[in-house]
């Protein structure tokens, strides 16, 4: 099987276990392509891939192009007819790393305008048409990749247009020991959502039900938390001296002096060499602490809410995928929020619990703003989000596994994004704010999911997966067993026509 693979510099360790999977399975050519030095030399370095190959443009190259934009325009307009979709501006503006809009604990205002509109369709021209070259030239049965960023939702567009399936392994929420081969442009999980649909006509029985009903009663019980709550990322910003020592190991001592930051000029997903200074880290650093500080005075605790009528949101990590990529109209999660009280009646509060990960990164000014706002109560941040969504009226969510965990404990919720349990039973989602300002106007009017609706679906993950376990399990990367890289290479055969 010839396999294709293009992603970002944290995921190449994990792409190449994937490729050593398959390969205690069965024969694998991997071509693997980086944009960027970083990512060439790793790329060889971990030593699995058949050939590596950097695509990223060069700076004369986009240097020159940029005075010339009427023929990158046309080329990319005809690109946009061609894949049946009017992606590129909102692709760009959907990057969740381009520089353009940097993460929330880095000062706009301190960003030189490097990536005009003009250089970033450039970049985007130049890495489509290396793109084709190298699809057409490989032929790949599969491509690899995660569909988080500008380059890669256009590589699975071009990929999908050859007919060659596109996408990425995931574990299964609730169901730890299980995968699905993710083929969608975001996380929408196409098998899933079938699978729900055909459960009235195929209900479960006997040893699946049984199964299911025991996973069901275990959540409930141990009040499950996601894998990545177990790992330091979950724990939120760092102390200073640990973010230079990683620094140190990770880049070695040049990256203090701004080497790391060398391609700026040459991806819009670099940030400038003065971001990477110690200086630059430590006043993130101190702001970081200001704004932990800041929400530790405004948390009300659980007991102060338990008597109250509440909607809760569980703010999402940005940047992020399911943030830019899967709710492009709700992605200013501060204006959703304004959106989303102003629809409550005024005898209901809108809870707000800040997300482990981002404590430390997010500003003092987005919680200030918020609580200026009549209504809003912030959560403690380390409070158990079982207790909060089990005495909320509603679970309003963008895109959170929040909503299938309302689900299972029957308290309805709102999804405002695009994601594979939107149409289950027990949750809403509105088209427009028009349909949410419908649905919060009574709250405490909307059914939650019963314990049939909670069966259902949990039966449906798991129908529509297989057993196994990726490398991608968000608490380390490890070795994959041999029964998991049988089930892996057994999804591929199936997606690409494989015998």
């Amino acid at each position: 099987m010839k396999i294709l693979l293009f992603c970002h510099l944290g995921q190449i360790r994990e792409y190449a276990e994937y490729v050593k999977a398959l390969r205690k399975v069965d024969s694998v050519e991997a071509l693997f392509l980086t944009m960027g030095r970083k990512e060439y030399e790793l790329g060889r370095e971990v030593g699995v891939f058949d050939e590596v190959q950097d695509i990223l443009p060069e700076e004369s190259d986009l240097d020159v192009a940029e005075a010339k934009q009427s023929a990158t325009e046309q080329s990319l307009r005809q690109l946009e007819n061609r894949l049946g979709y009017e992606f590129v501006n909102r692709d760009i503006l959907m990057d969740r790393h381009f520089t353009g809009q940097p993460r929330l604990d880095i000062d706009r205002t301190k960003m030189p305008l490097i990536w005009t509109g003009a250089r970033t369709r450039q970049f985007l021209h130049h890495v489509y048409k290396r793109l084709e070259v190298e699809i057409a030239r490989f032929n790949p049965d599969f491509m690899f990749v995660e569909t988080s960023f500008a380059p890669t939702r256009m590589a699975w567009r071009l990929a999908r247009e050859r007919g060659i399936p596109a996408g990425a392994f995931m574990s299964v929420r609730f169901w730890p020991e299980r995968l699905y081969l993710e083929t969608g442009i975001g996380y929408d999980w196409q098998e899933a959502r079938d699978t729900y649909e055909k459960m009235n006509d195929a209900p479960m029985a006997g040893a699946e039900l049984a199964e299911v009903k025991e996973r069901l009663d275990s959540f409930i019980e141990k009040k499950s938390k996601p894998a990545y709550l177990q790992t330091e990322h979950a724990k939120g910003a760092p102390r200073f001296l640990k973010r230079l020592y990683a620094m140190w190991t990770y880049s070695g001592p040049g990256s203090w002096l701004g080497a790391n930051a060398g391609t700026a000029t040459r991806n819009p997903r670099v940030l400038p060499r003065k971001m990477f200074s110690p200086a630059a880290k430590y006043i993130r650093y101190r702001k970081g602490e200001q704004a932990k500080r800041f929400l530790r005075r405004h948390q009300t605790s659980f007991d102060k809410l338990r008597d109250r009528k509440y909607a809760v949101y569980f703010f999402h990590v940005e940047p992020e995928i399911t943030v830019e990529g899967m709710a492009f109209e709700y992605q200013d999660q501060e204006s959703t929020l304004r959106n989303i009280l102003a629809c409550l009646p005024a005898d209901m509060s809108l809870v707000v619990k800040e997300h482990a990960p981002m404590v430390g990164y997010r500003p003092l000014e987005a919680y200030s703003d918020l609580l200026r706002m009549p209504g809003l109560i912030f959560a403690d941040s380390n409070e158990d989000s079982h207790l909060l969504i089990t005495q909320a009226s509603v679970v309003v969510t963008l895109t959170g596994t929040v909503a299938l965990e309302a689900l299972l404990y029957g308290v309805p919720a709102i999804v405002l994004g695009s994601i594979y349990f939107d149409g289950f039973n027990g949750i809403y989602k509105p088209q427009h704010l028009v349909g949410l300002r419908k649905l919060l106007s009574n709250p405490e009017g909307l059914s939650g999911a019963t314990e049939e609706d909670a069966l259902r679906a949990l039966g449906s993950l798991r129908r529509a997966s297989v057993p196994g376990v990726p490398p991608r399990v968000d608490v380390s990367l490890r070795d994959v067993d041999f029964d998991s890289a049988k089930a892996m290479m057994s999804e591929l055969k199936r997606v690409c026509n494989v015998l």
